[in-house]
Parts: structure tokens; C-alpha cells; sequence
């Protein structure tokens, strides 16, 4: 967790029940605090927001407290206290002395297949015990997941998660992806509903992540790791790895899957599965819903993570020995890139190896004895257009461009219609054409979306959702009347950046 930048003082009081120890770091909303409980006794984690926050901040806050008070499982932090202090909310809830996986990770990268099973049980009964109150976490990933000396492993931050039983008054609309792009489900990324199946997906990437020591996807902006979700089959998990237990893969994969219908029912099944890939000994009692029964003799995996290895150590000294020798090379040839290059901007036109028209076009004037043609689309020149007859079957695309490789497009930039002027000795002769008024674009795999266009001269750039593909379809869905029964686009420009 990241620590507030303002210093303050330790210990000072809160209010009558609760002092303020220590700073624990800052959540997805508000600062954490290790606090004190003086009725009790006992060291607790306080989560404090400001009251002055906006409405939908303190209707979520109070709903994570709500879904957490709810929570009563050894491994769930549960909530002891939650309200509110003159202009401050807070939250009580169990203080977790130990460390989270995602540093673990970032330390050992592949954990043992022994810490594996410690740690993906432990994560499945405890969002087992969520889903059976109704509730869906929503944001599963590792610096969610905090492990302590003993193996115990505790499930954190509810702060989006959803209330099934709260719909009406819910708060994360469709259409709005929350979440953290790297752990999160193909129907996140779309922004549509979510389920028990899209917490089984994003403890499906942990389980990839522990198990192979790097991530399904991954890319360089959020965008390019939320389409890969959407679009991409992960990596065989034995590609990373060759000593994984017989089904580890399967059972990796099988969270994965794109369609919810394809991934584990709930996460019973899921359990039910882990028992086959990790056989339980038979002098231990199989575990319920409620208690988890820990190995006692699996070494801590917290203490492991901090354990360097003699190899790594001998590996250290040498990088280390390395850098002092590269450093000041590394800093002049830095200096002399920042002198003599200038970055080019990730997001560029984007540019098409061919067009296809699915309509002939007309050679309506005779300065335009080859019609209208593909070429006016990009040329730059508003003037000029490509005019085709209305399409007799919408079903079908008016145009199609392709692209050499993938591109991620991110703007779709349109000119339509125009006055098609023609200088001859009798002075200037006008043609209004009609001009398309919504358009659908379809990818290469599917995926569509309509835009409306504004009845407006020049260009414009209508709201598009980012999209991967190597070709684009258009559709004609509505036009705006002219004088001519013909409809012109006068020119077409993409941004996005190409992919590799």
C-alpha cells in the first residue's frame, strides 16, 4: 500500500473508543491507520474518508462496511465498528500483521506448488463464504490478499464489492468497468454485470501468476490488457512451467475461459477440483465452508519470501558490481538522448492497405468520369468525396478497410456529405448529397458499435469505445435527406497506434 504524504503524529486520538497508532497505507478509498480500540484492547485497522467526499464515495464506503459486517470468515477481515466522527467516516475492521501476496510475488515470482495450494484454497473458501451471502468482491487480485507468518490468508478491500441483494440501490452501473485491469474478467472489461464467475476468472489469474511467476496478459497500457482479456486465449500455464502436478493446467485454464457458462459453477466445484490436483491426506479431516485447517508443517510463506537464496546473493553481488561499472555510461548516454531525440506520439493516423466498397460506384458529372472513388476517403481533401448509390441490403458493410497487422483504434475521425462544386465557363454547379447519420463498426471478431454523427461541415470525431483489430467494417444505419438520392462520405481518419 502506498503511504499518505502528509506526516503526522502518533498516537492521537480519534474519539472516545479509538486512538490512531500508526500509518498503514491508503486504500481505494480513504487513508488506513493502525488503530487502537480502548474498550477492548485490541490493535484494530481504521479506514478513515472524509465526510466532504462526493455522494457516491460515501454511499460506497458505507456499502463496503455494510457487506463486511455481513462477513464473519477466518478468512475475510471482518469488520468490528463502522460511522461517523464530525466530518469524518470510519471503518474498525481486523488488523492483518503480515504481508500482502503481491509483494510476495514481486520477491519469489513461482511459489512452491505446496505454498500454492495454502494460499488458492484458503482464497476460494473465503469468497465461497462471500458469494453465499450474495456477495461478489469484484477486485480480486493480490495486494488484496494478505498472508500472515502462520499461512493464514485474509481477504481485503470490499470497497466495490456488490450486494446482490442490493440491486435496486446499487451502485456500479452497466457500463462502468471497475476493477484492476490485469486481474480483471472479459465481462468487466466490456463493463457488463458481473458474478461469482468473474471472481473465479480473477483468482484464476492469481493461481496463473503463482504458479508461472508472470500474468496471463499483459501490455503496456491498461487498454491493450483489457482487450486481451476480451479477445485472447492465455498461455498453456506448462509453457512457464514443467514440473506443474497433473491438471494444475486444466484447472488454471478452466477459470480462464471467456464464457461464464464455461468456468467453474462456484467455488465449490473449484475446491472439488483443487482436490484432485492436490490430494488431501487421508488422516485430515476435509475441510467446510467455515474452518480451514492449516498444514503445520508448511514453512511460512510470508518468512519465505524474505529468505534470499545463496544463488540469488552471489547473483546480487555481481549486479551490483555491474552497475556501479554501467551507471555513469547509463547517465551520459541518457543525457545525449534527451539532447538529440525527440519521442515519437504513441497515438497516430492510422493508415489502410486497401479499401473495399460492396456497392458500385457512379460516374454522375463528367469531370469524374471513373466516379467517385475509395482513394478521396484519405486524400486529405474535404472537397472531394466517395459517393455510392444507398445500399439496397443494410445487412451487408458499405465499406470495409483492412490494415496490414492489429491496430488498436481509438478515434474514428468522419467528413460527411458535401457540396460537390464544378468549375466549368457557365461558373459553379452544386449536388447536396444525402449524408449517413449513425454507422455501425464492426471488428474483425465481431465486436460492434454504433455511432451517431452530427449534421455538421468538416470533420468529426464521435465517441468510440478503443477497439483491436486488423480490418474495419462500416454499416449505414441512418442517413440525413438531400437533394440527391446518393449519400458521400468525404473523408475517414483513424488514430490509434499499430501493434507488433
Amino acid at each position: 500500500m502506498i503511504a499518505p504524504q502528509k506526516s503526522e503524529l502518533f498516537p492521537r486520538p480519534f474519539n472516545e473508543n479509538y486512538d490512531l497508532i500508526g500509518t498503514l497505507g491508503k486504500g481505494g478509498m480513504g487513508n488506513v491507520y493502525k488503530a487502537l480500540d480502548k474498550r477492548l484492547g485490541r490493535e484494530v485497522a481504521f479506514k478513515i474518508l472524509d465526510a466532504s467526499s462526493d455522494e457516491e464515495a460515501i454511499k460506497r464506503f458505507y456499502m463496503e462496511a455494510q457487506a463486511m459486517k455481513e462477513l464473519d470468515h477466518q478468512n475475510i477481515v471482518h469488520v468490528f465498528d463502522f460511522g461517523q466522527e464530525k466530518n469524518q467516516l470510519f471503518i474498525a475492521m481486523t488488523y492483518v500483521e503480515g504481508i500482502n501476496l503481491a509483494d510476495i510475488l514481486h520477491k519469489k515470482e513461482q511459489l512452491s506448488f505446496e505454498a500454492i495450494e495454502v494460499i488458492i484454497r484458503q482464497i476460494a473458501r473465503g469468497l465461497l463464504y462471500a458469494h453465499s451471502k450474495g456477495i461478489v468482491h469484484r477486485d480480486v487480485k493480490p495486494s488484496n490478499i494478505m498472508l500472515t507468518r502462520d499461512n493464514r490468508v485474509y481477504i481485503m478491500d470490499f470497497g466495490i464489492s456488490y450486494i446482490q441483494e442490493m440491486e435496486k440501490d446499487r451502485l456500479t452501473r452497466t457500463g462502468m468497468t471497475m476493477g484492476t485491469p490485469e486481474y480483471m474478467s472479459p465481462e468487466q472489461c466490456h463493463g457488463d454485470n458481473v458474478t461469482i464467475q468473474s471472481d473465479i476468472y480473477s483468482m484464476g489469474v492469481i493461481l496463473f501468476e503463482m504458479t508461472c511467476g508472470r500474468l496471463p496478459f499483459e501490455g503496456n497500457r491498461p487498454v491493450e490488457i483489457a482487450l486481451k482479456h476480451v479477445q485472447e486465449q492465455p498461455p498453456a500455464p506448462e509453457l512457464f512451467r514443467k514440473d506443474m502436478p497433473p491438471g494444475l493446467s486444466k484447472l488454471i485454464l478452466k477459470c480462464l475461459r471467456k464464457k461464464l457458462n464455461e468456468r467453474f459453477h462456484d467455488m465449490q466445484e473449484f475446491l472439488d477440483a483443487c482436490d484432485q490436483v492436490f490430494p488431501t491426506e487421508k488422516t485430515v479431516q476435509r475441510p467446510t465452508m467455515g474452518h480451514t485447517p492449516l498444514r503445520r508443517r508448511t514453512a511460512s510463506i510470508a518468512e519465505m519470501a524474505n529468505i534470499i537464496t545463496p544463488r540469488a546473493r552471489m547473483l546480487q553481488k555481481k549486479l551490483t558490481a555491474l552497475a556501479i561499472f554501467i551507471f555513469p555510461l547509463i547517465i551520459m548516454l541518457l543525457i545525449l538522448l534527451m539532447l538529440t531525440h525527440k519521442p515519437e506520439s504513441t497515438l497516430r493516423e492510422l493508415e489502410w492497405s486497401e479499401a473495399l466498397g460492396n456497392y458500385e460506384t457512379k460516374a454522375l458529372e463528367i469531370d469524374e468520369s471513373n466516379g467517385y472513388p475509395l482513394k478521396n476517403l484519405n486524400d486529405n481533401d474535404l472537397k472531394t468525396a466517395w459517393l455510392y448509390t444507398m445500399p439496397q441490403k443494410p445487412q451487408n458493410p458499405v465499406l470495409t478497410l483492412y490494415f496490414d497487422g492489429n491496430a488498436i483504434v481509438t478515434h474514428f475521425g468522419i467528413a460527411i456529405g458535401y457540396q460537390k462544386s464544378v468549375d466549368d465557363a457557365f461558373g459553379d454547379r452544386f449536388r447536396i448529397f444525402k449524408k449517413p447519420k449513425a454507422i455501425t463498426l464492426e471488428t474483425k471478431d465481431g465486436f460492434k458499435q454504433r455511432i451517431k454523427l452530427d449534421n455538421i461541415r468538416g470533420m468529426q470525431y464521435p465517441s468510440i469505445q478503443a477497439m483491436e483489430t486488423s480490418e474495419l467494417k462500416i454499416y449505414l444505419d441512418d442517413i440525413y435527406d438531400g437533394e440527391n438520392e446518393d449519400f458521400a462520405i468525404s473523408e475517414i481518419r483513424l488514430l490509434g497506434m499499430e501493434l507488433p
